[in-house]
């Protein structure tokens, strides 16, 4: 007896949904009754797995073969659409296929990951800029320019972009376009930001996010927006920040320490901070840096909802403990402390350091502080 068959048609969809894209729609071959259930799949993710078919053809043409195969028989809304292909280099069939979609005005969800290791990043089309509805954005590896400023994505909750050629002006113009955006991901190289001299940069970046909740960066944005000038303060905090990821900072640098600094003092609702650091034994630590801490500056600071902080790639200068110190001191609903620290700090500097941070006053009576090597 078929029992799938007869299982509700929502539960049929969402079984669908998970499996491969082309195992679903070999399905249709099952029965009569299979035939057309997955045409009207909402969700269409294309990835690697595409690779394994049609062995004899181009990497270009198995997964442009693919996708339209299935936008042909599509029917009905596609709400998340996904294209994760990390050989597929860039074509102008995607710029087709994002036309599709565009048409289709459904899209909620978009993810394109595509070229990676390849020269020559790919640049989206403008019809991209017509898929209103989107809640979610994630690009890799591409390039974005801004032909027009009319567009308007008044959904969209979520940014993210990973090695994406933008100009901070661009940026700021793209972002404004966004009222409601909750989570913003910028992650790159220096060569994929372009930046200016000035500060306001920075400042209006955050006076665009107002609803935002998560926030993940790396170094690389921070240089674009402040090219070595950082506010002492933001116009507005950011009340709604609830969790601060960031990559490749070093407390050694002025700058960054400066950028981390202002993040933590202008949101008073975090609840998690998560922190990759760079570590080298041969950088030089700034003096202004070494000198930054002094609690009697911080004393209308507090972090009454942080619970989790975790700093991984930490090492014993003094910077980076003036500013675990401080955290500790400022967080009175402090749960869990994981610091994890560089393998090239020799056990008598590690005994120093948990030393040091025994005698420092913590204002969760609660926490449990880990420190562990990596």
């Amino acid at each position: 007896m078929d029992r799938i068959s007869n299982l509700p048609s929502s539960l049929v969809q969402t079984i669908l949904t998970l499996m491969p894209i082309r195992d679903a729609f070999r399905t249709s071959i099952l029965s009569r009754n299979w035939r057309h259930r997955c045409v009207n799949l909402p969700k269409l993710e294309f990835d690697d797995r595409l690779l394994s078919i049609y062995s004899q053809l181009s990497i270009k043409c198995k997964v442009v073969h693919a996708i339209y195969t299935v936008l042909l028989l599509h029917r009905g809304p596609v709400l998340e659409f996904s294209l994760c292909v990390s050989q597929l280099p860039s074509c102008c069939e995607i710029d087709q296929i994002i036309m599709h979609l565009a048409n289709n005005t459904t899209v909620e969800k978009f993810n394109l990951v595509i070229g990676l290791g390849h020269s020559a990043a790919y640049k989206l089309p403008s019809s991209f800029f017509s898929l209103k509805r989107l809640t979610h954005i994630n690009l890799k590896n591409c390039v974005v320019q801004l032909q027009s400023t009319s567009f308007r994505f008044e959904r969209l909750t979520s940014l993210c972009f990973h090695n994406v050629s933008i100009t901070n002006k661009m940026l700021i113009c793209f972002i404004s376009c966004c009222p409601i955006l909750k989570s913003l991901t910028l992650i790159g190289e220096e060569k994929h930001f372009v930046g200016s001299d000035q500060y306001s940069a920075l400042v209006q970046l955050f006076q665009l996010l107002p609803l935002i909740e998560h926030l993940e960066m790396n170094c690389c944005p921070v240089k674009c927006f402040t090219s070595g000038v950082i506010p002492q303060s933001l116009p507005n905090k950011l009340v709604h920040l609830r969790a601060l990821v960031l990559h490749g900072l070093s407390f050694g640098k002025e700058d960054e320490l400066r950028f981390v600094l202002l993040l933590v003092t202008s949101s008073p609702n975090l609840k998690k901070i998560k922190m990759e650091m760079t570590y080298s034994s041969t950088e030089a630590i700034s003096q202004t840096a070494m000198n930054l801490f002094d609690l009697q500056n911080y004393s209308n600071v507090k972090l009454d909802h942080l619970h989790d902080l975790e700093i991984t790639n930490f090492s014993n200068m003094k910077p980076g403990m003036d500013f675990l110190k401080l955290i500790l001191a400022k967080s009175f609903m402090l749960k869990k402390v994981r610091v994890v620290i560089n393998n090239n700090i020799s056990v008598n500097d590690e005994v120093k350091m948990l030393r040091d941070l025994l005698w420092n006053p913590c204002a969760s009576a609660g926490a449990q502080i880990k420190v562990e090597r990596a």
